[in-house]
Order: structure tokens, then C-alpha cells, then sequence
């Protein structure tokens, strides 16, 4: 155990996964010690809100760390050791957007995926860059940013190429299937089970290996049942058992139906209100009548529903009630990244050499896909680093998938940066989803105006865009 006590700072801070990571860092007081938490966000309500909420539970728990709100990005991150990554570039307004207006050009609407996802990342990845080199310059030396904001390879793939600091992106679907298939095969030693896990950001797949035997196709019916048991009813989080055993992998959340059935997926995220009776029965049951009185629009996309419930938590959080929390991980499917990034971080901190499946470069993970490109691989974590462990090559079909979306993630961080619009189309021209280069105009044309506030470096490509009305 590392005797030292670590800064550790949280940039995004108004989050209402916030109290997630508190949680992880209760659980680790004895063995992670922390010294400061450095709460950073710039919006001071939402800061404040959870902010006070996590003080609340650390009094509880008798925590010593001192927990500092702050707006500025420099105090935040000067001297720390790990810095956190939970932002959300224009909220849940935009968010909204991203998923609503692709649908109108028949391409999927979500938060990660193109085009919706493309400009969450033109969002976000200035932002990112920023927070990175306020690390160059602030942090302490070997500081890590562990990033769990969407779309997380894509900030992954702009980290590795355009800064020198540490990073690992994170998304809590590695850590959930870990959790769920240790609690199903490793009962009597946890050790006994080995989840391997390939592909990049909500494009991967995984096996399950229980004593050294592959009982994936098993794993793959236990999984459904447990998920619908532990996972918020939001959405649907698999594919049918016949297509799982075609692959031969277990498809990892719902993303990666959208390749395998991209017009069932297309008819279910048009309208997450099927869902809406099942989520308030969850509640009800887990949490209480936290939702009383809430109003979710006819046909509401899974945004449209996180908005609402999202304000319904921050009314909790602001009256230090407990249920706010219960509330947050029992509708929104974010359990599970306090986990994946206080865990990494202890592992490096304390040395535990663990098994994650972080978003890092590829270093030949992947046979046939460049070694700088990012990846989401099954990874050796400890004090030295972070260690993709090699895998044999992949089947045809998800290679297929696997370079065509990188070549889109590359493009599109080339044009976050540069604002260029030709580079930002060629984007959605490459991604898989995405077949109608006059449905990939439309969709990007109408994103780019409607959120033009958070991307001023499409300032001229909007301009022109705007005097010609949506051409297409």
C-alpha cells in the first residue's frame, strides 16, 4: 500500500454520477488515502449541488479528505496525481439534439455514435485538450487523466495524438460485465474468471473464461438474466442469442446492435417512452416514489427522459437526500464508472496489478490496426502503467467493423480540431452506420447550426452552411 496521501481532482464535477466516485472512494479509505478532492466545474449550481452532497458523505463516513469546489482549472489540477474527466459540453439541451435530429435523415440518434456522437466529440474534445495541458503545466509529474466523458475513444484518440500527459478513457460497460460474471462463475474464487475484452469505445466485444474454459455462449444467457435484474430499463442491452452465437463473442451494451440490426435499432431509440413503465416500477421498488408528478413527453428519446430525471435528481441532491443518488443509478446506466476509475486508479497508486480494458493505443493489441490508433483492449494495470496485452487475430467481420470506425474516429478529431467541414463529412462518409453521403450532409449541416454556441471553431463552415438554408 502506497503510504503517500494523493491530490486527485474532478473536472465535470456536476455530474450526477459524482456521488459513484464518492462511493468508490469511501470504500477505498484505508488503502487509497486522499488528501484533497478537487471538485471543478463551471456551472456553479450544479457544482454546488453535488458538491455538497459528496461533503455530506464523507462527514458520514468519517472521511479526512478536504474537498475543495472550485470553478478554475488551475487550482483544480496543480500538484494533483490523478485528475477525473466528467464533462458534458452544452448538457442535456444538446444532448437532445445530438440524439433528435439524425433521425430526421434516418441515421441512428445517440450520444456516441455518428452523427450525434461526432458532435458530442467536436464539443468536447477542445475541452479535453484543454484539461490536458492545464495537466502539462500544473499537475504533478506522471499525472494521469482518467477520462469517462462521451465519446470516450474518440477524446482517447485525441489525447494520444495531440498531448505527451498520461490518460486512460473509461467506460463502465468493461467493469459491469466483470462484476456480473464474477458474481455468477466466481463465487468460490473470483480469480477463476477471466473476461477478455476487445474493440474500441462501445464497439467491443468480450469472452468469458471461467478455470481456462470459454463459456461464453453460457455467460452470454446467465448476463441477460442478470441484467435485467441489476441494469436500468432504459434501453435494450443485448442481441438476440442466435446472432450472439454467429459472433461467437458476447456483443458488449447495446451499441453494438446498431451494426447487426441497424433498423431494429433505428425503430427503438425513436421512442424510449416504451420504456418509461418499467423504469418507474424499478424506482418505485428500489427507491421510492422519487418520481412522482413527472412528466416525460410522448415518444421521448432516452435524452429527452435523462433530462427530466436528471433535474428530479438534483432536487434531491439539494436537499442532502439520500434517494438522489438511488435515483441516479437505478434510471441512467451510470453504476459502475466510480468503480472502473477509482479502481484504475488504485491499481497504479498501489501497485495491485489488475485487469482492466481502458481506452489506450492499440501498441499491436489489435493485429492489422495501427499501434498508435486507440483501442478498447483487456490491459495489465499497475504502478509502471498501463499494459495492453496482445490478442490472436479477429474475426473478418468485426475487423471490418473495427477499421472502417476507426478511420471515422480519426477524421473526426483531425476535424474537432481544425473546424474543417470537408474533413468533418469524409467522417461520417467512413463511419459503418452511415450509407447515404446526402443523409450524412443533412444530418451534419442541421448539428452544426443548431449547436454552433459550442463550436465556434465551425464559425465560417456555419456561416456558409446558413446562407444556403440546408441545402442538400
Amino acid at each position: 500500500m502506497n503510504d503517500k496521501k494523493m491530490i486527485l481532482a474532478n473536472i465535470g464535477s456536476g455530474s450526477t454520477y459524482l456521488p459513484d466516485i464518492a462511493e468508490m472512494l469511501i470504500e477505498r479509505k484505508e488503502t487509497m488515502k486522499v488528501a484533497e478532492w478537487r471538485l471543478m466545474d463551471i456551472e456553479e449550481y450544479r457544482l454546488n449541488s453535488t458538491g455538497k452532497f459528496v461533503q455530506k458523505m464523507f462527514e458520514d463516513a468519517g472521511m479526512e479528505t478536504k474537498v475543495i469546489l472550485t470553478t478554475d482549472l488551475k487550482e483544480a489540477v496543480t500538484d494533483c496525481n490523478f485528475v477525473i474527466c466528467t464533462i458534458r459540453p452544452g448538457k442535456s439541451d444538446a444532448r437532445i439534439m445530438d440524439e433528435t435530429i439524425p433521425f430526421k435523415y434516418n441515421l441512428i440518434g445517440q450520444e456516441t455514435t455518428a452523427p450525434g456522437g461526432m458532435i458530442m466529440g467536436f464539443k468536447t474534445i477542445p475541452a479535453i485538450l484543454e484539461i490536458a495541458k492545464a495537466i502539462e503545466e500544473y499537475a504533478a509529474k506522471d499525472c494521469y487523466l482518467v477520462n469517462l466523458a462521451n465519446p470516450s475513444g474518440m477524446l482517447a484518440e485525441a489525447l494520444e495524438r495531440h498531448t505527451n500527459i498520461k490518460y486512460a478513457g473509461l467506460c463502465n460497460g468493461p467493469t459491469v460485465i466483470r462484476t456480473a460474471m464474477k458474481e455468477i462463475y466466481g463465487a468460490g474464487n473470483p480469480d477463476d474468471v477471466f473476461v477478455e475484452v476487445i474493440g474500441l469505445n462501445h464497439l467491443i466485444w468480450c469472452k468469458v473464461f471461467y478455470k481456462g474454459e470459454d463459456v461464453t455462449n453460457d455467460a452470454f444467457l446467465k448476463l441477460n438474466d442478470w441484467a435485467a435484474v441489476n441494469v436500468p430499463p432504459l434501453r435494450t442491452e443485448f442481441v438476440e442469442p442466435d446472432l450472439q452465437k454467429f459472433i461467437g463473442w458476447i456483443p458488449m451494451g447495446p451499441y453494438l446492435k446498431f451494426y447487426y440490426d441497424y433498423k431494429g435499432s433505428l425503430e427503438d431509440l425513436r421512442d424510449s417512452s416504451i420504456y418509461w413503465p418499467a423504469v418507474l416500477e424499478k424506482v418505485t421498488k428500489n427507491v421510492g416514489p422519487v418520481l412522482e408528478g413527472l412528466k416525460i413527453p410522448g415518444h421521448a428519446t432516452r435524452a429527452e427522459i435523462v433530462q427530466e430525471v436528471e433535474k428530479r435528481t438534483f432536487e434531491l441532491y439539494d436537499k442532502l437526500d439520500p434517494r438522489g443518488y438511488a435515483l441516479a443509478t437505478n434510471t441512467r446506466g451510470g453504476k459502475g464508472y466510480g468503480e472502473a476509475g477509482i479502481t484504475l486508479i488504485n491499481a497504479i497508486w498501489n501497485n495491485t496489478n489488475e485487469v482492466f480494458s481502458p481506452d489506450v493505443a492499440s501498441m499491436g493489441t489489435i493485429q492489422g490496426l495501427d499501434s498508435v490508433c486507440v483501442c478498447t483492449t483487456t490491459a495489465l494495470v499497475n504502478a509502471s502503467g498501463i499494459h495492453p496485452i496482445a490478442f490472436p487475430k479477429l474475426p473478418g467481420h468485426m475487423m471490418s467493423k473495427i477499421l472502417a470506425a476507426k478511420e471515422y474516429e480519426k477524421l473526426a478529431v483531425e476535424a474537432a480540431i481544425t473546424g474543417d467541414y470537408h474533413t468533418a463529412l469524409e467522417a461520417l462518409i467512413a463511419n459503418p452506420l452511415i450509407s447515404s453521403y446526402y443523409d450524412a450532409k443533412g444530418a451534419l449541416n442541421e448539428l452544426l447550426v443548431a449547436e454552433k454556441e459550442f463550436l465556434p471553431q465551425f464559425a465560417d463552415a456555419i456561416a456558409e452552411i446558413e446562407k444556403k438554408q440546408f441545402s442538400r
